[in-house]
């Protein structure tokens, strides 16, 4: 079985490069809290099958942070429109990559 993963809050700004997803991993019978750092790129992608998935509209939950010179969005989702990705679409051309687990 794939792992998958309920995305219930994304985390990015204006300045940087990467998106933080905070969720819950689902890996068999298994489930933990997770976060997976994704490119800026990839966002568009998760946010189309998130919205699709649950049928919403993913600006509705966003929140903006007026930081000085940085602006932080948080889009944090209810539990009704957490959908479970697969793991390897989410990460898409990342999944390569080497992975750390931290406990």
């Amino acid at each position: 079985m794939n792992k998958r993963f309920a995305i219930q809050h994304i985390w990015f700004n204006n300045q940087d490069p990467e998106v933080t997803l905070v969720g819950r991993i689902q890996d068999d019978i298994l489930t933990y809290e997770s976060k997976l750092i994704i490119k800026m790129s990839q966002l568009n992608g998760i946010i189309s099958k998130i919205q699709q998935a649950a049928s919403i509209e993913a600006s509705d939950y966003m929140c903006r942070f007026e930081l000085g010179f940085i602006t932080e969005y948080e889009i944090s989702f209810p539990e009704s429109a957490q959908q479970f990705i697969d793991v390897n679409e989410v990460l898409g051309a990342q999944q390569n990559l080497v992975r750390k687990i931290v406990a």
